[in-house]
């Protein structure tokens, strides 16, 4: 039976592994290039926090072996050269990174590249004030570098040894935009208040979300304003298709429309929206974050409490139709719409469904859920993937609604109110925030991001 290997990402901390560091630094460059020990006591004193070690282990192994390393140092400069890389600025927001190192003995497995791209995350989710990140590298390594997500600018002046080096940047800006291929598509269609009041207009939307063929497709209309409400409210209604059902709830296909109407002015960021849909009126607001002027839509949403299933659900029917043992489930309970199910890390990441059994079940979806690994090198708390074969969608990339029964019943196992979420699928997937104290009781305030891929005007009209 194979084992699994598990890479963590930490700090540089402890003595012990500041030597061993410093001797892989050593035996890893040529005696020109390499850090001498005091050049690496100098990063991990000064510049700490780009200092950053790689540990593996085993399922059959539980102790950890340090087997690489990346560090770097920030400078207040807009390019590479000898004054920039030898000093450490930490007002600077151009990291420039010194060592890439992965220990003789564990090379040619392909860690250098997820130590490199994991550092990289890390930097981008944590270190917000880092607008670009450089390095130099010599020309056999440039092909690994560009792999990694950095791109060739121009033959470096820095004199380091003997051999000319390449430059090489990364935009840490763009890099945290929110990509076309993550994240949950929908379609939004913009009707007015005539239009979607319309007789036989159910007919029509259901018509046009098969048509669009996406997880959901959401209509929204203005709302006559009343003297009652604040100038600052913007008042909609809201319906959810998917292609085979209206749905009552869907958190995606809500963030996304508070992104359109902001993306045709219809709204702006100062304004909050206030959506009436079948599942009441859920309210939206936008979050400019002052450090990376990313743009957020805090969504204020009904919980989903859960409760046992009892007898109804057959532990290895629901095994089997989830593609994994019946001792990988955890835990299976109700929430409002779906069934959550929590399984093992493990068995979260063998899944395979299948969808003609899960959609014999009288539920919406299934939220299948476990805990993110330690030592992952992310700040995520939970991993999910949502099946909803029952309505037409087999997988949805990243489901809002399932999350306000998600994060009520991790909350008091992880004792956090403030839960990261990660929700995967095999080509997509994305991230929430979830915060349970906010919005107050019985409610959830899930927190993402958007972007607005495509615009169009429908030929059809109800």
């Amino acid at each position: 039976m194979s084992s699994t290997n598990h890479l963590r990402l930490a700090l540089l901390t402890e003595e012990d592994d500041i030597r061993r560091v410093a001797a892989m630094e050593v035996a890893s460059y040529p005696a020109d290039e390499a850090a001498t020990e005091s050049g690496i006591r100098f990063r991990q004193k000064n510049a700490g926090s780009f200092f950053w070690v790689a540990y593996l282990s085993t399922d059959a192994q539980e102790s950890e072996t340090l087997v690489g390393f990346v560090n770097g140092t920030l400078t207040a400069r807009d390019e590479l050269d000898d004054e920039s890389m030898s000093r450490h600025d930490p007002h600077g927001s151009l990291l420039c990174i010194h060592s890439v190192v992965v220990d003789q003995a564990f090379r040619r497995r392909g860690l250098a590249v997820k130590i490199l791209k994991r550092y990289v995350d890390i930097i981008l989710d944590s270190q917000p004030q880092v607008k670009r990140i450089m390095l130099i590298s010599k020309a056999h390594l440039v092909g690994f570098y560009v792999k990694c997500g950095f791109s060739v600018t121009r033959l470096s002046p820095v004199v380091h040894g003997q051999d000319p080096w390449f430059e090489l940047s990364l935009g840490c800006e763009k890099a945290r935009l929110p990509p076309m291929i993550q994240g949950n598509p929908a379609a939004v269609v913009l009707l007015s208040p005539t239009a979607y009041h319309k007789d036989g207009v159910s007919e029509w939307m259901q018509r046009v979300a098969i048509e669009n063929n996406l997880s959901e497709t959401a209509y929204t209309a203005p709302r006559e304003r009343s003297s009652q409400t604040p100038n600052d409210v913007v008042e909609y209604d809201l319906r959810w298709f998917t292609p085979g059902a209206e749905v009552k709830l869907c958190g995606h296909a809500t963030l996304s429309t508070a992104f359109a109407l902001l993306d045709a002015g219809h709204v702006t960021t100062n304004q909050t929206l206030r959506f009436h849909t079948l599942s009441g009126v859920l309210v939206c607001r936008f979050e400019v974050q002052t450090e990376t002027q990313k743009l957020f839509v805090l969504m204020d949403f009904p919980e989903q409490p859960t409760e046992p299933v009892g007898s109804s659900v057959v532990l290895n029917e629901l095994a089997a139709a989830l593609g994994v043992q019946p001792n990988a489930i955890v835990d299976v309970k109700k929430a409002t719409t779906d069934l959550l199910v929590r399984v093992t890390p493990e068995a979260f990441s063998t899944l395979k469904p299948d969808f003609v059994q899960l959609a014999k079940t009288d539920v919406r979806g299934f939220a299948v859920t476990a805990e993110m690994p330690s030592g992952n090198g992310s700040n995520v708390d939970i991993q999910s993937r949502f099946f909803a074969p029952g309505v037409g969608v087999n997988e949805d990339p990243v489901t809002g609604s399932a999350h306000c029964g998600l994060g009520p019943y991790w909350a008091p196992i992880l004792k956090k109110t403030t839960i990261k979420a990660q929700q995967f699928t095999p080509v997509r997937g994305g991230y929430i925030t979830l915060d349970l104290v906010t919005a107050g009781p019985g409610r959830v305030l899930l927190k993402g991001e958007g972007v607005v891929v495509l615009r169009g005007q429908l030929s059809s009209s109800p």
